[in-house]
């Protein structure tokens, strides 16, 4: 008998946004696109791409120069967000999917999508409330639209990642807006949702208490397959030369945004210290990933001698997809004491390289990195100072965990991601 083919809407929104900005290209963004592409693999699938762009998701001049569209569409008196689609059945050439090419086919067609305010309201409206179109839509980032919402036929499926607004102070602010506010005021126990960790499932069942547990899936995160040992002098030299790196030294590194949770005050802090407590002068940290407004500067200023931080510390910005890998397999261990993450995919790409780990041991990062790195409290300055210790002063360590890391790691994957989840969509509930 055939297996029936699962119709299954995807919010595409997040892909957009880093098809414009690279800052927008989180871990939330390559979750989002390695789960597409797996789920482009399945046969047995009908994938339409959806996407609805705001005007917070920075994109309005790209967007109004390239797709002149009308302006907000009005519901019940409030003024719901800008509303762009795209219907586009991938039936063909499925393993053939590439980012780009799908990403720009599927902006092609917005300009037709929508014509004007009445049209476009018109057109969602009837578009969604034909029979069996769609069987589920699942979201890699936040709540469904309204007109989504709606429409009680259809399964509704949303990843969920942290509860960083209810942890941390200085994130407290986007309880009740943004993406996160929108996903909260929307939580209910008919959806399903998909828990990226049992950390992320546990804090939401707490500050959620009305969600049903067997609604909420766990289903861990996994590094893409390019992160591989590619520990080759050449390829090094060239990346070195690229970011501006000095070809003399080792290094350490780290990935992530510049923002106050991922703890880089007192990682770079604690680094100095090492470095001048051992007379140490060949090795420097270097810092990738987009910066906070100001943080740049709040972490420099935490040095009264401006050229310390200089001495040691690098920041390189954005760094390329294709060039992580080698950073990582280059370096001498990686270092992500962060105070709270829902996940942690870096840590993952690291091991995956066969670079050694240093983490922190709250929130999911043990449900990572297991026994594979060394994790320690992530507000410790003394435990950050003796990690960098163990690593510089002892190779059999080093050696140690990025053999143990690359065993780790090795049990993550996106196929094994999306099997569970469609194991979940299809029987509408836990598996």
């Amino acid at each position: 008998m055939t297996e029936k083919r699962l119709k299954i809407l995807y919010d595409a929104s997040i892909l957009v946004d880093g098809e414009f900005d690279n800052g927008c290209r989180s871990g939330v963004y390559f979750a989002a696109l390695n789960i597409l592409n797996e789920l482009c693999k399945r046969e047995y699938l009908d994938i339409t791409l959806f996407s609805e762009l705001s005007k917070g998701a920075g994109l309005n001049n790209v967007i109004e120069s390239k797709f002149p569209l009308q302006k907000s569409i009005y519901k019940n008196g409030l003024v719901s967000q800008r509303i762009f689609l795209l219907l586009a059945f991938l039936r063909e050439k499925r393993t053939h999917f590439f980012q780009h090419t799908l990403i720009r086919k599927f902006l092609s067609l917005i300009e037709i999508s929508v014509i004007s305010c009445y049209d476009c309201f018109f057109y969602v409206k009837c578009f969604f409330c034909k029979s069996n179109l769609f069987d589920v839509y699942f979201s890699p980032f936040s709540a469904a639209p309204w007109y989504i919402r709606s429409q009680k036929k259809i399964k509704k499926y949303i990843i969920l990642y942290d509860i960083i607004p209810f942890k941390i102070e200085e994130y407290s602010n986007q309880k009740q807006i943004g993406w996160f506010g929108r996903l909260m005021r929307h939580l209910n126990s008919f959806d399903g949702y998909f828990a990226i960790s049992q950390a992320t499932k546990d804090d939401f069942s707490r500050i959620c208490p009305h969600l049903e547990p067997s609604k909420i899936n766990v289903v861990y995160l996994a590094a893409n397959e390019k992160y591989c040992h590619q520990k080759n002098n050449i390829s090094a030299n060239f990346v070195k030369k690229k970011y501006n790196l000095p070809q003399d030294k080792r290094y350490i590194f780290s990935l992530c945004t510049l923002e106050p949770r991922k703890n880089l005050i007192r990682a770079v802090r604690t680094f100095v210290e090492f470095v001048e407590k051992n007379k140490i002068n060949d090795l420097i940290f270097i810092l990738g990933g987009r910066a906070w407004k100001m943080f740049p500067e709040k972490i420099k200023a935490e040095f009264s001698d401006p050229s310390v931080f200089s001495k040691y510390v690098l920041m390189v910005g954005y760094v390329d997809d294709d060039d992580l890998p080698i950073l990582y397999s280059n370096a001498e261990w990686f270092v992500y004491t962060s105070q709270y993450e829902g996940f942690g995919l870096p840590p993952l790409e690291a091991m995956r390289c066969g670079c050694p780990v240093i983490t922190s041991n709250n929130s999911s990062l043990p449900e990572v990195v297991g026994d594979a790195g060394i994790m320690i409290d992530w507000d410790s300055d003394e435990q950050h100072v003796s990690a960098y210790e163990k690593y510089y002063f002892d190779e059999q360590i080093r050696k140690k965990n990025s053999a143990k890391g690359l065993v780790r790691a090795s049990l993550f994957s996106w196929s094994n991601t999306v099997d569970k989840m469609l194991r979940v969509m299809k029987q509408g509930g836990r598996v």
